[in-house]
């Protein structure tokens, strides 16, 4: 990759990262579940990553709109595919392409059960006005990679994207403060490919509670792979170094650490990783996706 004056640049290949990152993401979820999808915890970062795709497209003709509260409303549409109905007392917004995707879904690999019960109020969690003050799990992290692949802003709004995600789940500002870190460690693997890796142990330095835990495995999990040449060699390391030690029978992978690990090597290498994992039933959705936001943010 090319150094450049622009802050603001896009890598050439960022649209192949993009899709790295989306990819990555649910089948490390996937392959965390031995093979059950879809699963409850990437497709909610999926209809966040859509429900802040629609804030820009309300940007894009010119029309204000709330980034956290378009996610929020993503959210709830999430919440209607899940269980089959919207929270009482709350928004029912109109469905979009994305709930259409996964209409003939009728069963779910659960994720994070913080994610259900939050988003079972009627109200919006926010930083300001949290519902869950002390929840702080892993269930904020791929959503946090998922935030940072918006391009041309600056760190403290990719980091405040994040932030505002987590808040609609998670109360605890532990939680919020680890997903701004994370993705910021995703935003720089994009921006700088394998060269960033020395700097995420820094972009991580000090913090604390459960999601920071979480995020502190997946990052050295995915220095440690990329130390492999072999793009395929890398990915699969993977799980070689979350998996169970032989004596280890009880060991279970956290479905969300896997996650991010993965959508971190996906940011790094692109689909070059990934290219040799199964087909996914969510592939047809992240072609969508990936098409749709590359559209809008880049112009391709």
């Amino acid at each position: 990759m090319t150094e450049t004056s622009d802050p603001y640049a896009i890598p050439a290949d960022f649209s192949d990262r993009v899709f790295g990152v989306l990819l990555a993401a649910v089948d490390g979820a996937t392959h965390a579940r031995d093979g059950e999808e879809p699963g409850e915890s990437e497709m909610l970062s999926l209809f966040l990553l859509d429900g802040l795709l629609e804030a820009l497209e309300w940007a894009n003709d010119g029309v204000a709109s709330d980034e956290a509260a378009c996610m929020w409303l993503a959210a709830l549409r999430w919440y209607k595919v899940i269980t089959g109905a919207y929270p009482e007392g709350a928004p029912e917004p109109q469905p979009r392409w994305i709930d259409e995707s996964f209409a003939g879904a009728d069963t779910f690999a659960p994720g994070d059960t913080q994610h259900r019960v939050a988003l079972a109020e009627k109200d919006m969690a926010s930083v300001g006005r949290p519902i869950f003050p002390e929840a702080d799990s892993t269930g904020v992290l791929s959503r946090a990679a998922f935030m940072a692949l918006l391009p041309r802003v600056d760190e403290a709004t990719t980091a405040k994207l994040a932030t505002d995600a987590a808040a609609l789940t998670h109360g605890s500002p532990l939680a919020h403060k680890t997903a701004g870190a994370a993705a910021l460690v995703v935003r720089s693997a994009l921006e700088r490919g394998s060269m960033a890796a020395p700097q995420w142990a820094q972009l991580i330095e000090g913090l604390e509670g459960v999601a920071a835990d979480g995020l502190r495995t997946a990052v050295q999990v995915a220095t440690e792979a990329l130390k492999n040449p072999d793009a395929h060699g890398a990915y699969d390391g993977i799980f070689e170094l979350l998996g169970p030690d032989e004596e280890d029978t009880e060991h279970t992978i956290d479905i969300e650490v896997a996650s991010f690990a993965c959508a971190l090597i996906g940011a790094v290498l692109g689909t070059d990783a990934i290219a040799h994992r199964p087909a996914s039933a969510l592939d047809p959705i992240l072609d969508q996706m990936h098409d749709r936001w590359i559209k809008l943010t880049v112009g391709e």
